[in-house]
C-alpha cells in the first residue's frame, strides 16, 4: 500500500521526501547494524509496571544477539509542559469535530448525543484561548526539534508501548459521577469550571502516564511501530516501541522482519475476555 501511495498528493502542505526502492522488499531484508537507543524511563512521567520492564529486558537482549549496538539513551522531553500542550491542541480539535458534527447534521450540540470522554474533552477545548493554542502549539514544534536533533546520532529509539500490560476495555472510561459533572457543566456551557477544578492538568497525568512514549511521535511525525515481542503471564501482547529517524519507515520495516523471524508471534493469541468490566474508578481519559 504505501509503495503504491507514497509521494505529495495535490494540494498536500506537507508529505515526505519519495522512497527509492520498495518497502515491501524491505521487509524481507535485515537490516545493517544499527545503533539503537534504549530508554524504559517514561517520558511523560508515571510508573513502570514490572512485567513491562522485564519484556523490555529481553527485548534489549534480543537486539544485541541480532547485532546491533545499543546505547542507554533518550530524547529530553519537559513531561508536564508537553502532556498539557499535547491536551490543549487535542482537545481544541476535539471541539472542533463536535461542532462539525453538529453542522453536519444539522442539530445543536447537545451532551447526550457524544460520549462524555469526547464531550468532555470539547468542553476544555471551547474553554481554551486562542492564545493558549498558539503557546501549544509552539512548545510542540519546539519539542519536535529537540527530538529530531536526538535522532542524529541514533538509527532507531526502543521505549516500552505502553507503561503497564493492557487494561481491560473500558478501564478508562468516566466514573458514574464524572459524566453527570460533563452533562452538568455541557448543559450551562461552563467548561471554564473543567479547568478551575485542575481537571486539565489530572487528566494530562493520568493519561500520559499510562502511554508516556507515544504521544511524543505523534508530535514529531516519526515512523514508530508496536512490536508485541514479548507476552505477560495473562497472555496478553506487550508491545515494544520503535521509532525511527524521518522518513525511515523502510529501516523500521527491515527490522520488523528480522525481530519477527527471530522471535515470531502469529501463533499467539491473547484470550477471550470472560466478562466486560464495570469500573468504579476512572478517568476522563480519551486517548488511545
Amino acid at each position: 500500500m504505501l509503495d503504491l501511495t507514497q509521494g505529495a498528493d495535490v494540494g498536500a502542505p506537507h508529505y515526505l521526501p519519495s522512497f527509492s526502492g520498495s518497502f515491501l522488499e524491505a521487509v524481507g531484508r535485515p537490516p545493517e547494524k544499527l545503533r539503537i537507543a534504549v530508554s524504559a524511563a517514561p517520558m511523560l512521567g508515571g510508573k513502570v509496571e514490572v512485567e513491562v520492564l522485564s519484556a523490555f529486558s529481553d527485548a534489549a537482549r534480543l537486539l544485541e544477539e541480532l547485532g546491533h549496538e545499543l546505547v542507554e539513551a533518550a530524547p529530553p522531553i519537559e513531561a508536564e509542559a508537553f502532556s498539557l500542550s499535547f491536551l490543549t491542541v487535542l482537545a481544541a480539535e476535539m471541539r472542533v469535530d463536535i461542532e462539525e458534527a453538529a453542522r453536519t447534521a444539522e442539530v445543536p450540540i447537545r451532551v447526550e448525543d457524544f460520549d462524555a470522554s469526547t464531550f468532555g474533552m470539547g468542553l476544555l477545548g471551547q474553554a481554551s484561548s486562542a492564545g493558549e493554542l498558539a503557546a501549544a502549539l509552539r512548545n510542540l514544534k519546539l519539542a519536535a526539534r529537540g527530538v529530531s536533533a536526538f535522532f542524529a546520532s541514533y538509527d532507531v529509539l526502543m521505549t516500552p508501548v505502553l507503561s503497564r500490560v493492557p487494561p481491560p476495555i473500558g478501564a478508562f472510561q468516566p466514573t458514574a459521577s464524572e459524566k453527570r459533572l460533563i452533562r452538568v457543566i455541557g448543559r450551562v456551557r461552563a467548561g471554564w469550571l473543567l479547568k478551575k477544578l485542575g481537571i486539565a492538568r489530572r487528566l494530562a497525568a493520568e493519561t500520559f502516564g499510562f502511554i508516556p512514549w507515544t504521544p511524543v511521535f505523534n508530535v514529531t511525525g516519526q515512523p514508530a511501530m508496536s512490536v508485541p515481542l514479548f507476552w505477560s503471564a495473562g497472555g496478553l501482547p506487550i508491545g515494544m516501541h520503535f521509532v525511527g529517524r524521518f522518513a525511515g519507515e523502510a529501516t523500521l520495516f527491515r527490522l520488523a522482519g528480522q525481530l519477527e523471524k527471530a522471535n515470531p508471534w502469529v501463533h499467539r493469541k491473547p484470550p477471550a475476555c470472560a466478562a466486560p468490566i464495570t469500573p468504579d474508578a476512572g478517568t476522563l481519559a480519551g486517548l488511545s
